[in-house]
């Protein structure tokens, strides 16, 4: 048999509705189940988001790697004045 520990959680009445709805509709046994189910999915999710995070990481690094270490003065002038051009685009767009 599993071990399982025992908690004591607080829902807002519509997260608390939606247990006691899963549970009525035959769809979980119990509330527990609800929440296991509910924490499995988020450990999935933080996996991903956690996988998604290493590899912006490393990508950062390679562009690093990549190009010189210092942008020259113009350089970063002329993109300022891109991003200016296009975020005043967008705002007569709108």
């Amino acid at each position: 048999m599993a071990e399982f520990d025992k908690l004591s959680i607080l829902l807002p009445p519509e997260l608390s509705r939606s247990v006691r709805d899963a549970v009525d509709g035959e769809r979980y046994a119990v509330e527990s189940d609800v929440i296991i189910d509910a924490l499995q999915d988020w450990q999935v999710k933080q996996k991903i988001r956690a996988a998604k995070l290493e590899r912006l990481r490393e990508l950062i690094g390679e562009g690093f790697a990549s190009g010189s270490e210092e942008m020259a003065s113009d350089e970063f002038e002329q993109i300022k004045r891109e991003g200016r051009a296009l975020l005043a685009a967008r705002k007569t767009a709108e």
